[in-house]
């Protein structure tokens, strides 16, 4: 964190306590004043409470964009024990290999992907089919 989050972050936290009490000091004569007065006036917060409320937030959002420092990435141990730095890749996994249950049991792990019906041709579909039927009939007779 530089020297400027920590100073923005020390005045938006006084502003806002700032506020805050004058905030509870205004209530607080407010509250006295309706006690002494039969009137009931509905008095509202003083401008220059929320303005000095919104400074103080917009000085806390700046500290905190303020604050965040360089992004370093953390190093990626491949199998071999080396360290992967940034231009080197992983080995690429082979799909066959990572899903041998779905390859046992006929199942295609892309099947939400490959079998949609908006990708089906329906035309090249058709067509086999109909071969289909065509060879079952001539086996038929």
């Amino acid at each position: 964190m530089t020297l400027v989050s920590k100073l923005l972050y020390a005045v938006s936290t006084l502003v806002l306590l700032h506020s805050g009490f004058s905030s509870y000091e205004f209530h607080h004569l407010l509250k006295l004043k309706s006690l002494n007065s039969a009137q009931t006036v509905i008095h509202e917060l003083p401008k220059d409470i929320k303005y000095e409320t919104y400074a103080g937030l917009v000085l806390f959002v700046l500290a905190v964009f303020t604050s965040f420092e360089k992004l370093q990435y953390l190093p990626i141990e491949s199998n071999d024990g080396m360290i992967i730095s940034e231009g080197n890749y992983l080995k690429e996994i082979a799909l066959n290999k990572a899903t041998n249950v779905d390859n046992l049991i006929g199942s295609n792990p892309n099947g939400e992907i490959v079998f949609t019906p908006s990708f089906v041709d329906v035309h090249a579909k058709r067509k086999l089919s109909r071969e289909w039927a065509s060879n079952n009939e001539k086996k038929e007779k």
